[in-house]
């Protein structure tokens, strides 16, 4: 009967635990850093102003794709994070906005239900959006 080798953590840099590398291999995460997303915004704001783009003025044919980009961001985020709801302002304008987000919501499979609804701070401009 062979005997388990004990992981020793006094290896020097240049040292490797094969029994470590081997849970690794299989699909084992690392101990020692955490795989947890912190996300600790409830309300996601996708005003160009209000997004950290950079300094540069955006075309206006780019606009929606930069927003579009930060909202899929911020929602897997959200998800990754474990929140059960997110809110997105997305104004009330032409509404094109709002139509490309709601094609992403009906076919995402971690979001449970999304409403149009009013907010008092938002009016209508916001989408609130219940996660799985």
């Amino acid at each position: 009967m062979k005997k388990k080798k004990k992981h020793t953590t006094n290896q020097t840099p240049g040292d490797f635990d094969p029994e470590l590398l081997r849970m690794y291999m299989m699909g084992a995460t690392n101990p020692r850093f955490s795989n947890k997303v912190e996300f600790n915004e409830e309300v996601v704001d996708l005003h160009l102003e209000k997004m950290s783009i950079g300094t540069d003025k955006i075309p206006p044919q780019d606009a929606l794709f930069h927003q579009l980009e930060n909202f899929e961001t911020c929602l897997d985020k959200a998800i990754a994070a474990g929140k059960l709801e997110i809110r997105v302002i997305h104004g009330l304008g032409k509404g094109k906005l709002r139509e490309e987000i709601f094609k992403i919501l009906r076919k995402h499979p971690n979001v449970r239900s999304f409403e149009n609804d009013f907010h008092s701070r938002y009016g209508y401009g916001s989408t609130l959006i219940l996660l799985k």
